[in-house]
């Protein structure tokens, strides 16, 4: 079974994987568009975890690897672009990848670096939509038809021109807000990781 979804918090992408296991369905990949491969299981005493590593080098990657593996976790899916680990293993009585106080911050604060990078991506790539200043088609879509004298032709030479630009003018105007509003959700899931830390101090 093949599904599509988009996560920002890793904390319920984490908790949809377990829930789709406890119906059955265990994931075997995990695509960086978004699309997760399950496989039907009849073994439900498993559990995923997600780690987000993003500071690892090559040796201590390593390292942390096998770490995990020594304790009966196998890795489902690495994102090398931003640190993101997804592991499995059977229910043993130790199914948490972090067990203290100090780890658990170490993890948020990891969450925390993971959600502030893409909330500055995210930002970055809005500016260079309107790095000229070109501000209109961001707050009118009528703004991001360039077709000149578009609105002032008539019958089916309006339509022709209106249907054929119609593509463009909606990529000019929905991706802005698309970064804008990734933006604000990271920036939403860093304080809330950052008010997380707060019950282990």
């Amino acid at each position: 079974m093949i599904k599509f979804k988009i996560f920002f918090d890793i904390e319920k992408e984490e908790r949809w994987l377990n829930e789709m296991l406890a119906k059955g369905w265990l994931c075997s990949h995990i695509n960086s568009a978004g699309i997760y491969t399950f496989q039907p299981t009849e073994d439900l005493e498993q559990v995923i975890r997600i780690d987000c590593q993003q500071d690892l080098r090559k040796e201590k990657k390593a390292t942390y690897k096998q770490l995990h593996e020594d304790f009966g976790w196998r890795i489902v899916k690495e994102k090398s672009y931003d640190g993101t680990f997804y592991w499995t293993k059977s229910k043993d009585g130790n199914d948490e990848l972090f067990s203290d106080h100090d780890s658990h911050i170490a993890k948020y604060k990891r969450l925390m670096k993971h959600a502030s990078n893409w909330a500055i991506l995210s930002l970055i790539f809005l500016m260079i939509f309107y790095g000229n200043d070109n501000v209109a088609p961001f707050f009118s879509i009528k703004s991001a038809y360039y077709t000149p004298g578009l609105w002032d032709k008539g019958g089916s030479a309006f339509l022709f021109a209106f249907l054929f630009e119609t593509p463009f003018a909606i990529m000019r105007f929905i991706p802005p807000w698309l970064f804008l509003a990734t933006c604000s959700i990271y920036i939403t899931l860093y304080y809330r990781y950052r008010k997380s830390i707060q019950q282990f101090l």
